[in-house]
Order: C-alpha cells, then structure tokens, then sequence
C-alpha cells in the first residue's frame, strides 16, 4: 500500500470518529476489550521509548488522572504488533500447541526482522486513541507473506478468528495507547486528540518478535 493511501486511511478513519463524536447516538454500543486474564500469541516490536513518544504519554496520562474508565499504555509496556496470531484465548489451563510449526512459518517470514514504522500520528476511534504509522513495502509484504503462511498452517482457524474471517491482514501498523470503558471518549480526551491530530510523533524500530501476550503486552513471554 502507497504511504499517500495508508495516509488517507487514518484521515478517514478519525474522521469517521468525529463525526461519531458530535452525535454520539450513532456509536456502536461499548461491550468491552479483551479480556485482561487471557493472552494471545502475537508478533511484534517492544522498541525503546522514545522522547516524542514518551512525551505523549505523560500529556495523555494529566489528562486521563484517575479515571477508572480509561485504560492507558504504561511506558514500560509499549509495544507495536506485527501481526497478532491468535485471539486472547490461553491461560495457565490452557497453552498454546503446535509452538514448533508456528515457530518455523514465522522465522521464515519475520522472526528477528528490524521493522521501522515511519511518521507517526495520533488515530482516533470511538473510544480510543492508537498511534500509528507508515511501514516500508517491504515489511507490508512480509506481513502479507506470514499471513498467507498462516493460512496453510494448524493456526488458520485461530487466524481467522482473532481477524472475523478477514481475507487479508489489517491495513494499520498501530499500538493502542488508549483504551476507554464507555462508547465514545469524554469531551477532555476529544479534546485532546484534535489539538494534536495533525502532529508527527516520528518514527520507532524494533526487532520482530513471536510472543505469548496479555492485550496490553503487560505479561509476555517468548515462544522462539
């Protein structure tokens, strides 16, 4: 995907939320995140925080206070997916099986691969608030190619399942740094992302990793 399309997707889709905003009425009903206990096998990056990055995190966190609505990433744990593999769906019950197929497919495609995610920008859903950014083409490739992988693997149930039966993976290359326990954010935290909707927070790189993580990548634990 060109950067000028990429671009115009995250325009689009904040402002898809501000129209939701000024009428909130048309939101989607909240029926929560995932679930805080459970973890899902995922690929991604933990890169090292950088000042940008860092910054709006502590503005984000004087906003949000002590509200018990509002979920906000920890600098400790921030993180950027690849591509999430499984829903949140293992415990200490319950591991994941098949780890040395899965293991193979993703040091084939990506494992241990530097992903850089350029221009980074603050994205506004309902109740959210992502960081997202722009991938080379070959990192978009290589993601395209991990998925077909996975598709001929014993995890192409799981696949399609954290995905809803999508045919391609998705379009953004994002962290969340903002959850909120409601249907839409409140008027200070809206407030907060149009004053910086058109800033850059520039860019992060990291090392590809396979891991066993909570939704917020607060627990994780290798599987390569």
């Amino acid at each position: 995907m060109e950067e000028e399309s990429l671009t115009q997707i995250y325009h689009q889709r904040s402002q898809e939320t501000l129209r939701i905003w000024r009428d909130p009425t048309t939101a989607k009903a909240y029926s929560g995140f995932y679930p805080e206990n459970l973890k899902a096998i995922a690929t991604g990056i933990k890169p090292a925080l950088t000042q940008p990055i860092s910054a709006l995190l502590a503005e984000l966190r004087e906003q949000v206070l002590d509200d018990p609505l509002a979920d906000i990433m920890q600098p400790d744990h921030f993180h950027l997916t690849f591509l999430a593999i499984t829903p949140s769906c293992y415990d200490q019950r319950h591991q994941p099986e098949g780890i040395e197929e899965l293991t193979r497919i993703a040091a084939a495609h990506c494992l241990e691969k530097k992903l850089t995610v350029r221009e980074l920008r603050l994205v506004a859903l309902p109740n959210q608030l992502l960081i997202a950014g722009i991938a080379d083409a070959a990192d978009i490739a290589r993601r395209e190619a991990f998925w077909q992988a996975l598709q001929h693997s014993g995890y192409a149930g799981l696949l399609k399942e954290r995905y809803s039966g999508s045919a391609r993976p998705p379009t953004f290359w994002h962290s969340t740094l903002l959850r909120y326990n409601a249907a839409v954010l409140p008027e200070r935290l809206q407030q907060f992302f149009k004053a910086r909707m058109n800033q850059r927070y520039g860019d992060i790189t990291g090392t590809i990793q396979l891991r066993l993580v909570t939704y917020n990548w607060s627990q994780t634990a290798a599987l390569s």
